[in-house]
Parts: C-alpha cells; structure tokens; sequence
C-alpha cells in the first residue's frame, strides 16, 4: 500500500472473480451488498435532500413514494437480517431515506448482524453517533458522516436545525474518532453547492483537525441545468490546495487524512442524463431495502414506484429475491429506455461490460 487505496474505488467487485463468473454466466445469485434505509424520519432537513425530508423542495423527480412516517417493523428487520445471513450477503450499509440512528433498534440491528458475520457500515448526519449508537458502530468498516459547513450557522441554516446541533455533531465526530476500532474508517461526505462553496477548504482543515480519516466532495445533485458552472472553478481551486497542504499518508501508527475529489468529475449535470450502458450488472449485486419494506433497483432509484424489485410486507426478503419473478425483473432491465436518472454505478457498469467484452484470443497482450 502507498498511502493511497481508495475506499471509493469503482473496481473492488473485480476482487470478486467468482461474483463476476456468475454474471457472466447470468446466473441468479444472492446480492452481495445491501443498502438498508430503517426508517424514513430525520432529525435534520437538509435544502438539498433527494429524499425531500420534511418541507425541503430537492426531492429528485425520480422519487414519488416517500411517506416520512414508515418505518421497517423491528420483527420484520429481523427476519430481513437472518435472511441475509442465511442467504451469504457480505456487506450492509444502514442508510436514508431518514436518520438511521433515529430506527429504535439499531442498536440491536447492528449487533444481530454482527452474529452473522456481515459487514457493517453507516451512513449517517452525526448528530446521534454518540453513547449506545457509537458503541454499536465503533467495530464498523466504514462510518460515513454528511457534514456541509464548517461553520454554525450556514450549517444550521442548510439543515434547518439550531445551531447548538452543529457543536453537538463536531464533538461528537472527535469523540467517535477517538474510540472507534482502529480498522473503522471514519469518512466525511460534504456535498457542495452554492451556499457552501466559499468554505470548502475550510471545512477540510476543520475535519482534519476533528479526527477524520477521510473527507469526499461531492457535486449537490440539481433539478437547476448548468448549476455548478459559476462555482466550479473556486470550488476545485479549494480542494486542490487542501489536497495538496493537509492531505496526510498513511502510516503505521495512522491512518493519515486524505481528501477525496469526486467534485472534480461531478459538477455537471446528473438529473439530465441517458445512460450510455445497456445492462445494469450493479443492480444483481447490490440492492436495496428501503423503510417502506419494498426492494428497490439501487439507492439512486429508491422510492421511485417504476423500480420496485419486490413487495416484503407479505413475503420473506429470501422468497422474494430468488423468485423467477425478481430473477426476470433484474435480467430485462435496460439503463437506456429505463433509468432517465444520474446512474451512481455507471463506471463500475461499464467496466464490467469492458470485462465481459475481452477478446480471450488476445488475452497475453497485457
């Protein structure tokens, strides 16, 4: 390792050979990876949400089922975390939808799936990682938090909460990079937009001095076309310069600090966009449970009424999955007629084609 491996990378499912021998054979298998959206309520209520949390207005248009009160009953979650136990699922992430760390069980959810070896990881604002809930994530591979100012009162002002909540959420990252397993990567995900694009360094040099391992700008997804153009260019002038005066290596002793330029490649627009791939490997692997109880394509697509894989208020995650109805559903999608939205899976879409695509009779002309 050189300091540098990417937690981010596109290319971890070519780790993976046997996953990639089962799509290349279409054969229906278990997902690896589930993203799992616990309840649909948040504490916060971010202006650029794609969920719409609350009154916010950026829900994307993809998105047309959210009921802010659903919640995955603690019995149901139960039966969903034994089914991918049994089932060989790898990984979890808990995410939104809502607050996940506002679910009364999550403390329990992560300790059940910890008996079964699973992966574990949380996306989360930061304001309840604290006590029981800190605790439960500490042994986690990856904590990510969305922080999107540096400064109290723009933050309070973006998420539509006191001020108070802001010191609340600093604390509380310096407190959990302190006690958390030393093999837990503790992440920051600040989504830039025109209100906090004057602070990006800032923010860098403040989560640095918090503790974090890590900090990935991202481009706020807009319904507004040619958003980003008048920032852009202030924008990555700011994270090259924290990339290149607080960027960290990784040590023995350290996990050092790295910054993470999605923002650079991301500016443009995303809710404009017809996917330049025919077949969604993505989708096979990586699915997603959402608050209210259905199973959806991928996190990008979740509550969107036109992505439903499967319905578990009446069935097991188990039954519905290997069904031939799920197997067909997952087979005849089409990215190009079927998803008018930003594809977060793109690249790693169209490096598995490119795979796939490989001349064998050239293979050795590496």
């Amino acid at each position: 390792m050189n300091g540098l491996a990417n937690p981010y990378s596109a290319i971890k499912v070519f780790h993976h050979k046997e996953v990639l021998d089962a799509l290349e054979r279409n054969k229906h298998i278990a997902p690896f990876y589930i993203r799992l959206k616990p309840t649909n309520f948040c504490n916060h209520h971010c202006a650029y949400c794609t969920y719409g949390s609350g009154d916010t207005h950026q829900k994307t248009e993809n998105r047309d089922s959210v009921e802010y009160r659903d919640m995955i009953p603690w019995e149901k979650l139960q039966e969903i975390i034994t089914d991918l136990g049994n089932m060989g699922v790898k990984a979890l992430t808990f995410s939104g939808g809502g607050e996940p760390l506002t679910y009364p069980h999550i403390v329990d959810a992560a300790e059940k799936l910890r008996e079964y070896g699973i992966d574990l990881s949380l996306i989360t604002n930061g304001q309840l990682l604290r006590g029981k809930r800190a605790e439960a994530f500490a042994a986690a591979k990856w904590v990510r938090i969305s922080f999107d100012s540096p400064r109290a009162d723009l933050y309070a002002r973006l998420r539509r909460i006191p001020e108070f909540s802001f010191h609340q959420v600093c604390e509380n990252i310096r407190e959990f990079s302190k006690n958390k397993n030393k093999d837990c990567v503790l992440g920051i995900n600040f989504v830039i937009s025109k209100a906090n694009c004057d602070y990006v360094y800032e923010a860098a040099a403040l989560l640095k001095d918090l503790g974090v391992d890590n900090v990935k700008f991202a481009a706020v997804v807009e319904n507004e076309r040619q958003y980003h153009v008048p920032i852009k260019d202030k924008v990555i002038e700011q994270i090259h310069r924290a990339e290149k005066e607080l960027s960290a290596p990784e040590t023995e002793t350290s996990r050092g600090f790295r910054i993470v330029n999605n923002y650079e490649n991301d500016w443009m627009d995303k809710n404009f966009t017809i996917q330049p791939f025919q077949t969604c490997y993505t989708c096979r692997l990586v699915t997603v449970i959402a608050a209210d109880q259905k199973v959806y394509l991928c996190h990008t697509r979740a509550y969107d009424s036109k992505a439903v894989v499967g319905d578990l208020h009446e069935q097991s995650f188990r039954t519905m999955w290997f069904s031939k109805e799920t197997e067909n559903r997952l087979a005849s999608l089409r990215p190009k007629q079927d998803c008018r939205n930003f594809c977060v899976y793109q690249e790693r879409n169209q490096l598995i084609q490119a795979y796939f695509d490989t001349d064998m009779g050239h293979v050795n002309f590496i």
